[in-house]
């Protein structure tokens, strides 16, 4: 539905359209992660077998994911390469993700603890860890041979600090993609420090990844990790700049900070969806003007919003002199 649709519902069956629009959505929605998690849609084909797959079919169609050619329906090229560039998996939990912290909202799950992430159950966390996954893998390939001077680090070791390490998703994907690399993860939610040492003893990194409950504005480091990842999502408005500080303090001379925040560029629904989401999590909304006036000010030089594709976080970085 169209922006200036959703804008205007001057009769009240205006107003039940837009709300059956939305309910329609999140089929649509669902219909997806059903299909990436049957294993009937992958980047390359969509084989539906069972009577569910059959029938979230049309439902991407209606959408304009899924076409239907000669020989049977199939992603979209646009579908197709979005699959390809950040993974099947790592959408659907994206999505999943979302979903789960929506019932959460409204009730449907009850919440473990009282704010934040730690409302959501270890189902939500598991997802939310998986979808972060493909961000390590960026980091590791993409990021660090284009900022000055990691390639020469993390080719015979680095130390990356993984703020808000959550299940160590992220954490494992870098070390997986960059094998000489160190971590040290940090999280405030015990519960999902104990997800993260299943996720890394999974994986056999124990010697490579160091968990810590501590939170980033107790950060007391010098002069330690050549890159360090801030979400800004995670971090609480009342102490970012305090983390920025510190985090300016653990980096080693000529090391990177990178900076993930929510996109509040886009269409109207999305900006303000995206800074309730934050909210909800106890994060920091943080736009590009504010990123890029907050860096300089805690010591960073050579500040600069990366290029991320549609639907993706925002990301900013900047170097310690």
């Amino acid at each position: 539905m169209s922006a200036d649709a959703r804008s205007a519902a001057p009769t009240p069956e205006a107003a039940a359209r837009t709300l059956s629009d939305v309910e329609d959505d999140m089929w649509a929605a669902a219909a997806f992660v059903h299909l990436v998690s049957s294993g009937a849609l992958t980047a390359t084909s969509l084989v539906p077998t069972t009577p569910d797959d059959h029938a979230a079919v049309p439902a991407l169609i209606a959408i304009g994911l899924v076409e239907q050619g000669e020989d049977g329906a199939r992603p979209t090229a646009g579908l197709s390469g979005l699959l390809s560039q950040t993974g099947a998996e790592t959408v659907a939990q994206a999505v999943l993700s979302s979903f789960r912290q929506v019932a959460s909202l409204v009730g449907i799950t009850p919440p473990e603890e009282d704010a934040g992430w730690g409302a959501h159950d270890d189902e939500t966390l598991l997802a939310q860890g998986r979808a972060s996954a493909f961000g390590g893998v960026a980091l590791a390939t993409m990021f660090v041979p284009s900022f000055e001077g990691l390639e020469e680090r993390f080719s015979v070791g680095g130390d990356f600090l993984d703020v808000g390490v959550g299940t160590a998703a992220l954490a494992a994907a870098f070390c997986e993609h960059r094998p000489m690399a160190r971590v040290v993860g940090l999280d405030v939610l015990p519960r999902a420090l104990e997800l993260a040492g299943n996720t890394i003893r999974s994986a056999g990194l124990e010697e490579r990844i160091e968990l810590r409950l501590q939170a980033v504005q107790e950060l007391d480091d010098v002069e330690r990790y050549d890159l360090a990842w801030l979400p800004a999502p995670f971090i609480p408005a009342s102490v970012f700049e305090e983390a920025l500080r510190r985090l300016h303090r653990a980096l080693r001379p000529g090391g990177w900070l990178t900076v993930g925040a929510g996109r509040f560029d886009g269409e109207p629904l999305a900006v303000a969806v995206t800074k309730w989401k934050t909210l909800r999590a106890g994060g920091t909304p943080l736009p590009a003007v504010e990123a890029m006036t907050m860096l300089p000010a805690a010591g960073f030089v050579d500040a600069v919003q990366l290029p991320t594709p549609v639907g993706a976080p925002a990301l900013f970085a900047a170097r310690k002199p």
